[in-house]
């Protein structure tokens, strides 16, 4: 054990008491300052252990006259007094104990308690980042879909740009409307051109004839 640090019977061996005595001494405030556990057993500062020592030489002239007048009962009344202290000192000893491991014992499912939380809260900023994702993964298949639709509709008055197949085709068949058009309307003009020559000859057989 450290130069430092004693344990409960260590520092009552140095005083010529009972650990009890020491117990009962010490308030639970005080025990929180000076008392730590390492292992299986409790230990005392250096701080605690010039308390407690002055605790018991202020006391020393009490505990002396309470001692010859307990020597003076009998033996075995005595023997009980000091067993029935004892064994109160140590029932509170014992749920001073209890009592720290309480608290412990809550600090780590209040720290459990924050931890379930991050975790949940984690939890839904996952959910909400996936629920994101599928929307802009949608957002974008209908983007697509609207941009094949627009190539779509562009494709007719590409092909009809210069040098395409389609605008080839199209020109041939007008050039041969045209020409088709063009050959009616010199048959026309042909008919036309033959009607008065006909009409003038007609007047010329009429006038012939009224001669005669």
């Amino acid at each position: 054990m450290s130069d430092n640090l004693k344990t409960i019977k260590e520092l009552a061996d140095e005083l010529g008491v009972s650990k009890t005595a020491i117990n009962k001494k010490v308030t639970d405030r005080e025990r929180k300052l000076w008392f730590a556990k390492i292992g299986n057993k409790f230990v005392i500062n250096e701080d605690g252990q010039k308390s407690i020592k002055r605790m018991f030489e202020r006391v020393t002239e009490n505990q002396e006259s309470q001692t010859e007048n307990l020597e003076q009962k009998p033996n075995s009344q005595t023997e009980n007094f000091r067993n029935n202290n004892e064994n109160n000192a140590d029932i509170k000893y014992i749920l001073d104990i209890i009592e720290y491991q309480k608290e412990q014992i809550k600090d780590l499912q209040n720290t459990k308690d924050e931890q379930f939380k991050q975790l949940s809260n984690m939890q839904n900023l996952l959910d909400q980042q996936q629920r994101l994702a599928l929307q802009d993964k949608k957002l974008l298949e209908e983007y697509k879909s609207e941009i094949k639709e627009l190539k779509s509709l562009k494709m007719p008055q590409e092909d009809m740009k210069d040098g395409s197949p389609i605008r080839g085709e199209a020109q041939e068949e007008i050039e041969r409307l045209k020409a088709q058009l063009k050959l009616s309307e010199e048959e026309r003009n042909k008919a036309k051109e033959k009607e008065p020559v006909k009409a003038e000859s007609k007047k010329w057989w009429h006038f012939g004839r009224n001669v005669k």
